[in-house]
């Protein structure tokens, strides 16, 4: 006797034709139903007008509560329909992966197996893996399993990667080595798995940071096994850096062991007196310390004194190598004139900056019905002098934009070169005949919020920072970057932080009424008050650079520009909210920090910047009451505020 439990795997089970009768016979189908929802089919092959008692029939009694042998049914009948469509590696790893995972074949595609791409990388094989999954969460089981055992399911990668016979990374530097009994092959291995699994959650679009933070801290383990060792296979730690600048994860400790064992491989194999690397490892490595903010560690300084003292930089990256140097804040003033030579050429001299800084300062631009004739002549000099600077390399609208934006963040005398900055200007706006020229060889999303973000800002730092120069440009200048200003991307993704949300909502008990997420000439406004030009901005962990307390040069350009814009700024630094448990002492800290912004006029000195208001938190263990007497001129604290 067969039982079934509902109607619909009465129907499943008739779709799969379990019966022995085929569908074609089957002429009358009835549904009896009894009490307590218990019901009977009766299946007849033959006419319903025939029918009597000796046709040829099935009857078949069904009660609810049944569910065990339902279930042996339906998998029988998808086990053998696989069967007979797939050879028999695919049959084994359907039987692999319902005995270990208890994943069900209707959850795994295995038609992207048949697709294969030419060459063997991490993110073709992150993709089969991201798509032989239908189901988010039986990639999420598979992983998973791995960082509670840690332990590879070989079996499944041997199935899935491009070289069945593993063979895994090779270098002509790499060699067998064998290090208390572990295999470098096997290490490599490991990690070559665990960069898959990131890439694979990176394509299913799971942005699950807590898992990517455990698989980082496996590679975290493996990476210190390989600096133990004389490792030499720098592709191996490309690959990773490769992996982290596409998923936009942060791991400072991860990084500090990779650059450590990048470092020793670039000082050891060179035994001359200047390390020589290639030129597109220096774009890698400068990318990823930019995406790590990493401004600290010692391959910089290996990597600046190769561009000081090399000859044979390639004019291709040094555009990139410009700008990513300047937003680690590690530009000096002998690098600076080093790359400058591989880009220009008839750079005017200081002295001649000079007069332009000083003319731009003292003359006020009128209409053009009132503009005097020196006004003109002097206009006449400076554009004479701007067509003689020209250009070493090819430039394009995306290397313009990096240079302008380059200098802006650099914002000092110098390094700012007005003739140098109004070439780039004349020369993207010659370029862009179409606004949609940027953004068409920029495919990934990220890539066209940041230039777009790039052009943006450059144009509030021309318009608040410097009117003068602004007011100065050719207004066929001023016309394309209030297109390119106003030109839609679409919608710009704003990720919600939660560091955020915690002080909206003291923010919201306090009664002040504000919005979040405001952007204005290119800038967020974390958050925004709706009465007072109040800017609230919460500083979290990633607007510093990596074990200091020293905000990136991109986050004080933006706080520069918002104080232009005649905002005033309310800063609430992570590592100070942070530290105060107490409620009640956090309404008190956000109460000062509104009432310091103000009504104190300090808030336009960075040095004078209350840093001991953290230890309220120590003085409010002791006394609930807490009162610093003559902190602020005419402050009263809560606890006495007369209502």
């Amino acid at each position: 006797m067969l039982h079934l439990c509902t109607k619909q795997i009465w129907t499943k089970w008739l779709n799969y034709e379990c019966l022995n009768y085929s569908k074609k016979y089957l002429k009358n189908v009835r549904l009896l139903y009894g009490l307590k929802g218990n019901y009977s089919c009766f299946f007849s092959t033959t006419e319903k007008g025939n029918m009597d008692d000796n046709s040829n029939n099935i009857y078949v009694n069904s009660k609810n509560n049944i569910f065990s042998e339902e279930n042996n049914i339906c998998n029988n009948i998808e086990e053998n329909n696989y069967k007979k469509e797939y050879d028999d590696k695919t049959r084994l790893i359907i039987d692999h992966m319902k005995n270990k995972y208890d994943i069900t074949p209707n959850s795994l595609n295995f038609d992207i197996k048949k697709t294969k791409c030419e060459k063997e990388d991490v993110f073709d094989i992150g993709y089969i893996w991201s798509a032989f999954f239908k189901c988010e969460k039986s990639l999420y089981n598979v992983i998973s399993n791995y960082v509670s055992t840690d332990v590879m399911d070989n079996y499944l990668h041997s199935y899935l990667n491009y070289n069945e016979e593993d063979a895994y990374l090779k270098d002509c530097y790499k060699e067998d080595i064998l290090c208390n009994n572990i295999n470098i092959d096997d290490i490599e291995k490991k990690v070559y798995n665990i960069l898959i699994y990131i890439t694979s959650f990176y394509y299913k679009n799971i942005r699950d940071y807590n898992m990517i933070s455990l698989l980082s801290d496996k590679l975290i383990h493996l990476c210190k096994t390989i600096d133990s060792m004389n490792y030499k296979n720098s592709k191996l730690i490309f690959n990773i850096c490769n992996v982290y600048n596409k998923v936009m994860a942060l791991n400072d400790e991860l990084f500090f062991i990779l650059f450590n064992i990048l470092n020793k491989i670039y000082v050891q194999d060179n035994k001359n007196k200047y390390t020589v690397i290639k030129d597109k490892e220096v774009l890698l490595i400068l990318k990823t310390l930019y995406n790590q903010n990493y401004k600290n560690h010692i391959i910089i300084d290996t990597i600046i004194s190769y561009i000081k003292y090399g000859s044979n930089l390639n004019s291709d990256i040094i555009v990139d190598t410009f700008f990513y140097l300047t937003l680690l804040s590690r530009m000096d003033h002998e690098l600076f004139k080093k790359v400058h030579t591989y880009i220009y050429n008839n750079i005017p001299d200081e002295e001649k900056m000079d007069s332009l800084f000083s003319s731009l300062n003292k003359t006020t631009f009128l209409e053009p019905e009132k503009e005097n004739v020196s006004t003109i002549d002097n206009y006449e000099m400076n554009t004479k002098k701007v067509q003689n600077i020209s250009f070493k390399i090819n430039m394009t609208p995306i290397k313009c934009i990096k240079l302008l934006y380059s200098y802006i963040v650099l914002d000092d005398e110098k390094f700012l070169n007005f003739y140098i900055i109004e070439k780039l200007l004349v020369t993207l706006c010659d370029i862009l005949k179409d606004n949609n020229i940027i953004f068409k060889n920029e495919k990934e999303y990220y890539n066209k919020k940041k230039i777009h973000e790039m052009i943006c800002i450059i144009r509030t730092y021309l318009r608040y920072k410097k009117p003068f120069f602004y007011n100065y440009l050719p207004k066929n200048v001023k016309r394309k970057l209030k297109d390119i200003y106003i030109y839609d991307i679409g919608e710009i993704k704003i990720k919600e932080k939660n560091f955020n949300e915690k002080v909206s909502y003291h923010l919201k008990k306090l009664r002040i009424p504000h919005i979040q997420n405001v952007i204005k000439g290119g800038i967020l406004f974390d958050i925004l008050e709706k009465d007072k030009k109040l800017v609230w901005l919460c500083l979290s962990y990633h607007h510093y650079y990596v074990r200091t307390i020293d905000l990136t040069v991109e986050k004080l350009l933006k706080i520069n520009l918002i104080k232009a814009m005649n905002y005033k700024i309310s800063k609430i630094h992570y590592y100070q909210f942070s530290r105060m448990k107490a409620k009640k002492t956090r309404f008190e800290y956000i109460r000062m920090c509104r009432y310091y912004s103000l009504r104190d006029r300090r808030n336009y000195d960075d040095e004078l910047e209350g840093w001991n208001l953290p230890y309220i938190n120590w003085y409010h263990k002791k006394n609930k009451n807490v009162h610093i007497s003559n902190y602020f001129y005419n402050y009263t604290p809560i606890s006495q505020v007369e209502y």
